[in-house]
């Protein structure tokens, strides 16, 4: 008890301490600067920090006026920092970090999960665009930073406007919109080269052209970039460089809108977007075979890693203007699909060396296939492999109607809507071999349908046994269908000019089904499922805000988030002793219930004159029967999802900008403590008798484990993340140029994940995982303007650090220390970008 208190003390004092010293530096300068500054004077004449727009709320305000906790970034500011991607976003934004080994999951305030549905709405305009895990790689594609108007990171929960998902938060892409009055281009083009790999290059154009004044106008862009790669493939056996640089991607995004006025009231924009990813390989690294220190980044793994990403969004938005109130119609449907894998022949070697302890037989004198130092496998089976094959689509069906109020001189603000959707997701798993029966043979001495009971293969072709194609030994395929249909809406009322009270609520009902079809030896034959769940979810809010004056806002909020609840695929045969040990003795659930999460805040939005403004909020937010994917250790070596206990986060987030004459400065500085605050299952520690006890899947105190928790890594959120920028403005002749220098840090996690814990029995426990290091990366940049276009050199990854950021353990039973696969930052790379902004 005195350690808990402890911490809050510390949890309070730490941000109000920080709060306390910039707000007493402020009150000072705004003293001075009421003392010598002309009457009237404003921020933009003076060359000081500028106000962006945003639309958190649904309605246009400026961001230092909305009582929410939100980054927003625009166009002009990511070329400013040399953003490209989300993963250069959340190195500016506090309490927000993504997984870089694949899945593109976003955690913010350290709400994220290893399964079910997203815990992070992601939009592009009013669509949304996240999925849920339905297998194994659920990967989110995320829009490319080119030609948008802005970014926004909604920080808590958003239910109430942005419906299920959106339970830690909500990242919004706000593409620039086509103008019926104003014509304006925009090109950026950058080329750059990665030590140790290759050159990166990319080109991108658009431009917005009334056609018919007043009437009617388009917007059309094209982007392309290639990613070099720095990463070679090995021969396993020899060490040899077999291909250099393989991790390497293609990308590719085109967008066509158009926007039509027949009246001064009504507009229509239909538009089309599809972006294309094609990634040769993942950048991942084995560190048995590699030399961070002499720039060697070598991967063991046989099998190309990687495939195409496509998808496309046609959306038609109508807003039709009446006076006080307006009405917008959001219609879209999104699709995509996308090829990947993870390390088949990885996991297959690891699987077949736990086959003789299975049987009670003693491994033969290949014995390991594969260890900590690498892969060995036997002359007679040398180029053996299995590779994975994993296809997602998604294809969704969005509809939202709102009507709400436009008039700022009113007491009264509010929204009311509808949203459906029908999303349909599926996921087909696949692992494939040419000599399974040369590998059985080999290595037990009988044949795989000895071993499974029957014959669930055919190969070069699929005659023999048509269920499942040619040469699959694994099959898995899921077909998910979500359906939801919410009635929403939020009321404001200003009781004072400086006093706001905002209610509002949303209530959906949502529906959730699960078709799964297993197939392949390593499925012990065929096996059909479905699963189904049904709910009425509501999520509320209230907000109380105090706008004191013009440049001080303070505000206290109560939010709910939601995530639907889902169904599992049955787990094979071969994993019933490994289920029971786990405690699950009847098998997986086949179905997981929904969990939510309730966000606690209070926060301010600070500004003085031209040269500071800060926005600071603390929170605690309790979650509720986590859904979170499950490892089931042993032969096992699968996983499946189900909710997992009670966790809260609970920490603060500071955002400043500063302008001292030529300098500004950047601080972006958060805090977040995502634990485990009960035993999963309850009890599960004090069960007696010892034969009778029941395993910890985790302890109280325990990091919550995120979608990066993969293969056995800890997967938690760092608790301190820190951005600092600086910039300095300055005549280069005539020319206006510049030069800062950005500096993020991540901090160690030192609260044990579920994976790392000993309480946990051995069942979740390996031993092997380990903590990983704090990280910080640096870049630095420097322009000059001509006019109304920009030449910028830069290098990022200024001191070429390779710290490990994640990793992935091979298999493991326990009896051999396991193989393992990393991934760092891209090493330092330098590079020019040309940017212009024209009419």
């Amino acid at each position: 008890m005195k350690n808990s208190t402890r911490a809050i003390r510390s949890m309070i004092w730490l941000p109000l301490a920080a709060v306390g010293i910039v707000g007493a530096t402020m009150q000072a300068a705004r003293a001075a600067d009421q003392a010598g500054a002309p009457a009237g004077e404003s921020s933009t004449a003076r060359g000081g920090l500028q106000e962006v727009v945003v639309t958190a709320t649904r309605h246009e305000e400026s961001l230092s006026k909305v009582p929410i906790s939100v980054t927003a970034l625009t166009q002009e500011s990511m070329d400013q920092l040399g953003i490209k991607d989300f993963q250069d976003v959340a190195r500016f934004t506090p309490g927000v970090t993504i997984d870089n080994s694949g899945t593109n999951a976003i955690s913010i305030r350290g709400i994220s999960s290893s399964g079910g549905a997203g815990t992070t709405g992601i939009y592009i305009d009013d669509t949304p665009i996240q999925m849920r895990s339905v297998g194994f790689n659920p990967d989110d594609t995320l829009p490319k930073t080119f030609d948008l108007q802005r970014v926004e990171v909604l920080r808590g929960p958003q239910g109430t406007l942005f419906g299920a998902g959106a339970e830690g938060g909500a990242v919004r892409y706000i593409l620039t919109q086509p103008s019926v009055t104003r014509a304006d281009t925009y090109v950026r083009s950058e080329v750059s080269y990665t030590q140790y790999g290759q050159p990166s290059a990319e080109f991108g154009v658009a431009r917005g052209q009334p056609i018919v004044d007043g009437t009617f106008g388009v917007r059309a862009s094209i982007w392309y970039r290639y990613d070099g790669g720095w990463i070679d493939r090995v021969d396993p056996t020899t060490a040899a460089v077999v291909n250099h640089n393989i991790n390497y991607s293609n990308s590719i995004m085109a967008r066509l809108a158009a926007v039509w006025q027949p009246t001064s009231s009504l507009a229509i924009t239909p538009s089309m977007l599809y972006q294309r990813q094609d990634k040769h390989d993942e950048s991942t690294y084995w560190t048995a075979y590699s030399n961070l220190d002499k720039g060697q980044f070598n991967t063991a793994t046989p099998e190309r890693i990687g495939g195409p990403d496509d998808y496309y969004l046609p959306a038609l938005k109508i807003q039709w203007d009446l006076g006080k109130s307006q009405i917008i119609s959001n219609t879209a449907y999104f699709y995509r699909k996308q090829l990947t894998a993870y390390q088949g022949t990885v996991y297959d070697l690891s699987y077949w060396q736990t086959i003789p302890a299975s049987l009670g037989l003693a491994p033969g004198p290949w014995f390991p296939l594969l260890d900590a130092t690498g892969i060995h496998l036997p002359a007679a089976l040398q180029g053996t492999q299995t590779p994975n094959i994993m296809t997602n689509t998604q294809q969704s069906y969005t509809q939202e109607l709102r009507w709400q109020s436009s008039n700022p001189t009113s007491q009264w603000t509010w929204t009311a809507g509808i949203f459906w959707q029908l999303a349909k997701e599926g996921s087909i798993e696949e692992l494939r071999s040419t000599n399974i029966d040369n590998v059985f043979n080999y290595l037990f001495g009988f044949t795989p349908t000895d071993f499974y009971g029957g014959t669930f293969y055919s190969c070069p072709t699929n005659a023999a046994y048509p269920s499942i194609p040619a040469c699959d030994i694994y099959y898995n395929g899921n077909t998910t269908f979500d359906r939801q249909i919410a009635a929403f809406g939020e009321l404001s009322y200003a009781f004072t000019d400086w006093m706001r009270l905002t209610v509002g609520e949303r209530i959906a009902r949502t529906s959730f089904s699960l078709n799964h079809y297993a197939d392949g030896y390593e499925n012990y034959g065929p096996g059909p499922a479905q699963a189904n769940q049904k709910e009425t979810p509501n999520t509320p809010k209230a907000t109380l805000s105090f706008q004191v004056n013009p440049q001080d806002l303070f505000y206290m909020s109560y939010a709910k988030g939601f995530r639907v609840g889902g169904g599992n695929a049955p787990l094979p045969d071969y994993c019933s002793l490994d289920l029971a040990a786990a405690g699950y003795p009847n098998g997986a659930p086949l179905t997981y219930k929904s969990d939510s999460t309730q966000n606690y805040e209070i926060g301010s939005k600070n500004s003085f004159g031209s040269w500071l403004k800060i926005a600071t909020s603390m929170y605690y937010i309790k979650w509720n029967n986590i859904q979170q994917s499950l490892y089931v250790a042993g032969n096992c070596g699968l996983q499946f999802t189900d909710n997992l206990g009670t966790a809260v986060a609970k920490g603060f987030d500071l955002q400043a900008q500063m302008q001292f004459g030529p300098v500004h400065l950047d601080l972006a500085t958060g805090y977040t403590s995502a634990r485990f605050t009960k035993d999963a299952p309850s009890g599960c520690q004090t069960q007696v008798p010892p034969a009778a006890e029941v395993p910890c899947l985790a302890s109280n105190g325990d990091a919550i484990s995120g979608q990066e928790g993969i293969n056995y890594a800890p997967g938690a959120s760092p608790p301190w993340t820190v951005a600092l920028g600086a910039e300095y403005a300055f005549k280069l002749g005539q020319r206006d140029a510049f030069v800062r220098a950005d500096w993020e840090y991540q901090s160690r996690n030192n609260w044990l994940a579920a994976v790392q814990d000993p309480h946990n029995n051995g069942t979740y426990f390996l031993g092997y995982s380990y903590t990983l290091p704090s990280t910080s990366f640096t870049s630095v940049r420097g322009g000059v303007n001509f006019g109304e276009w920009q030449l910028a050199a830069f290098c990022d990854n200024l001191f070429d650090s390779h710290t490990v950021n994640n990793y992935a353990l091979g298999q493991t039973d326990g009896t051999y220390t396991p193989q393992q696969n990393a991934w760092t930052f891209r090493p330092r790379t330098v590079g020019l970008t040309f940017t212009w902004h024209g009419h």
